[in-house]
């Protein structure tokens, strides 16, 4: 018999099952397109981004009149204030009248904030809440990303500032020069041919989902607090711009057709429409840096979600070699790593280097170095960090959910037993720490361990 799950587990074994490297360049390309697919919907499914969504949602409801009244000011002083209108209008065009509607009131409220009637309580509540969205967006993005470090509060204030000036004065310039080509009498006198009339035509219709495009590559490339590829910017932004015309062109449908929702909420109608469209919008902008991350980071995509791809002794052995890497560069001024190249380095999945690096960074014996992306720098001097404090480290994170050993059962000769497990262990590992394991020959690593440990 067949039900749901039964082809569900069909089609989970026909996506994840085959090799790529076994492929054809056209295959590989698509069964790698259905994986990201997959893994971008198992994390929508999993609820971590509808709830940054959400997140995001409710912050920008507070934000949006004085994020709007900054940039009106900004925009007055190059003489574009007149444009800030009409990309709202056009943010809020699927949601028709009500779009309307909702644009000319927020224009009010801007048109009416003054820092002189609120005073200084007021203002300072306004702006918090300009930096609370600024924050919230780049830990969304981080987190997508798999970054612990951010930005400090100067440096996201001023790329994103930056982001929203040039980003729009960058696309009216660009509408201008195409305005200009067009009223041009040369292209005027093209135009009168029908083929390049249809190029135009055309060409108008995909100008907006080009710019759009190009508005979301820069967004991924510039807020996550690491390197992220053009491509893999590229890749996520197309998707994403697509998915934003399909779904204002289906919301704008059910705005149309939805006059028994305005007759229930009456005056909240345009509110409640509002918050679906951002939630929708703020999906597909998340969803859109997720494909991104993916497309990148291809070692994350894992048929399981969620799931340690290492035993603890594994564990164990690739904290250390981390640790012993990233204090053998910092002796030799070598450039720091990064999570991703460690990941390369030992040969294991980003998800349980990202548990190992976020285990050491706990533990004190790891931190972030500042700049972009986030790379290690030891906390501790080598002499001072023993193998002991790693794998306690180690075992913290992985068994922090774990029952108190206090409340199971105590056999006294499995105790013995374990207690001079234990103490062998210490007498191994206790005098060893990174600057030994430095300072060891390569070639006899047994008998300079011996050695470490009979001191």
């Amino acid at each position: 018999m067949f039900g749901p799950y039964t082809l569900l587990e069909s089609a989970h074994a026909f996506v994840w099952d085959r090799p790529l490297s076994e492929l054809p360049f056209w295959q590989r390309s698509l069964f790698l397109a259905a994986r990201i697919g997959w893994a971008v919907v198992r994390d929508l499914l999993g609820g971590a981004l509808s709830l940054r969504a959400m997140s995001l949602v409710y912050t920008t409801l507070l934000s949006i009149v004085p994020a709007l009244a900054i940039a009106f000011a900004v925009f007055r002083a190059f003489g574009f204030d007149s444009y800030i209108e009409t990309m709202l209008a056009d943010f809020l065009a699927p949601l028709g009248d009500q779009g309307a509607e909702i644009t000319q009131q927020m224009m009010q409220f801007v048109q009416r904030v003054n820092v002189n009637v609120l005073g200084t309580v007021g203002f300072a509540f306004l702006l918090y809440t300009v930096i609370s969205l600024i924050n919230k967006v780049e830990a969304s993005f981080n987190s997508i990303w798999h970054v612990e470090a951010s930005r400090s509060f100067a440096r996201q204030f001023t790329e994103i500032v930056s982001m929203s000036v040039l980003g729009p004065l960058l696309v009216l310039t660009v509408f201008g020069i195409m305005a200009g080509a067009v009223s041009n009498s040369f292209v005027g006198a093209l135009a009168e041919y029908e083929a390049v009339r249809y190029i135009l035509e055309q060409s108008s219709r995909l100008l907006p989902y080009a710019v759009l495009i190009t508005a979301f590559s820069f967004i991924y490339i510039m807020i996550p607090n690491t390197r992220v590829k053009a491509d893999a910017a590229v890749v996520g932004a197309t998707v994403a711009g697509i998915t934003w015309g399909a779904a204002g062109w289906t919301f704008a449908t059910f705005v149309v057709k939805s006059a028994q929702y305005v007759a229930i909420y009456s005056a909240f109608a345009s509110l409640v429409f509002f918050m679906i469209w951002l939630y929708a919008a703020w999906l597909i902008l998340l969803g859109g840096c997720s494909i991104a991350f993916y497309y990148q980071n291809r070692a994350y995509l894992s048929p399981h979600a969620g799931v340690s791809l290492l035993t603890l002794r594994q564990l164990d052995r690739m904290a250390v070699q981390a640790l012993l890497l990233v204090h053998d560069a910092f002796d030799r001024g070598q450039a720091p790593w990064t999570e991703e190249t460690l990941a390369r380095r030992l040969h294991v999945p980003m998800e349980s280097m990202g548990e190992i690096a976020e285990a050491l960074c706990e533990a004190g014996l790891l931190t972030f170095a500042t700049g972009t992306p986030s790379r290690f720098v030891p906390c501790c001097p080598a002499d001072k960090t023993k193998l002991a404090d790693v794998f306690a480290a180690v075992r913290t994170k992985r068994y922090n959910r774990s029952i108190s050993d206090s409340s199971l059962a105590h056999e006294p000769r499995i105790e013995a037993f374990f207690q001079q497990l234990d103490e062998r262990q210490a007498e191994v590992i206790d005098a060893v720490t990174i600057a030994s394991l430095m300072a060891a020959d390569e070639a006899e690593p047994e008998k300079t361990l011996s050695a470490t440990a009979a001191r």
